[in-house]
């Protein structure tokens, strides 16, 4: 294999390849984001996904997801987008999924969503539970501002 497969194909960990100073894109953004002091490390689909964002940072920094999105609320590790997502869950829950939770929060919508229901806020009917209710109610602020950004 030629050294450009081989990058792709190693079986070296990403410790090896982090010491050695060769990291996917993905890494290199992940690494980023935890040296930038984010939380929650923003959702980043693929190798292409994690191109295409860095070309847009260069044209403009306010594609990425901003840090406060990406920061606890609770003890749960809950960020701003999960708040949206018990919101969504319960007024909107339409079978397909917007974008902005990945674009604009950062997050997985069907990964987050399942963590939740681990956590006790959603139950497997994709309805509220109390914990959940609770968590949307102390949070309307976040809801009042994600309805005002996406009118």
């Amino acid at each position: 294999m030629g050294k450009f497969l081989d990058f792709f194909f190693s079986k070296r960990s990403r410790e090896d390849r982090e010491r050695d100073g060769v990291l996917s894109l993905r890494e290199k953004l992940e690494q980023d984001y935890c040296e930038d002091g984010y939380d929650k490390i923003p959702y980043i689909a693929s190798e292409g996904d994690a191109h295409d964002l860095l070309k847009q940072i260069k044209l403009s920094n306010t594609l990425l997801p901003h840090k406060s999105y990406m920061t606890f609320i609770n003890d749960d590790e809950l960020v701003f987008g999960h708040v949206v997502i018990l919101w969504w869950v319960k007024n909107v829950n339409r079978k397909r999924i917007p974008k902005f939770f990945t674009q604009e929060y950062g997050l997985k919508f069907k990964d987050e969503l399942k963590w939740l229901k681990t956590l006790g806020f959603v139950d497997e009917e994709n309805v509220l539970t109390k914990k959940g209710e609770d968590m949307l109610n102390s949070h309307t602020d976040i809801i009042e501002h994600h309805k005002e950004k996406f009118k």
